[in-house]
């Protein structure tokens, strides 16, 4: 079995680490203030988040895309590559 662990560190200047959980426990570094600490692991969570959510949008977007372009000559739906496209950026402007 391999070490699991997660790491959250502070990247703007030097790596620093501000938390680490391990299957041994919960370590958080003595030298940042525990509110400080949180607020740390609360914006990578919150930013993680984000991120994951934007590449399910624009997955589900494509794959919407996809379906349209696959079914176009079937339902006699003509979808140029402009209306495909607008279709994959809809919801970004």
């Amino acid at each position: 079995m391999t070490d699991s662990k997660i790491l959250f560190k502070l990247i703007e200047d030097n790596p620093l680490e501000i938390l680490r959980i391990t299957k041994e426990g919960v370590w958080a570094n003595p030298d940042i203030p525990v509110d400080e600490t949180a607020k740390k692991v609360l914006e990578a969570i919150d930013h993680n988040i984000k991120v994951l959510v934007q590449k399910a949008v624009e997955d589900e977007r494509e794959a919407c895309s996809l379906i349209v372009l696959d079914n176009s000559d079937a339902e006699g739906i003509c979808c140029t590559d402009d209306v495909l496209e607008a279709f994959r950026q809809r919801g970004e402007k």
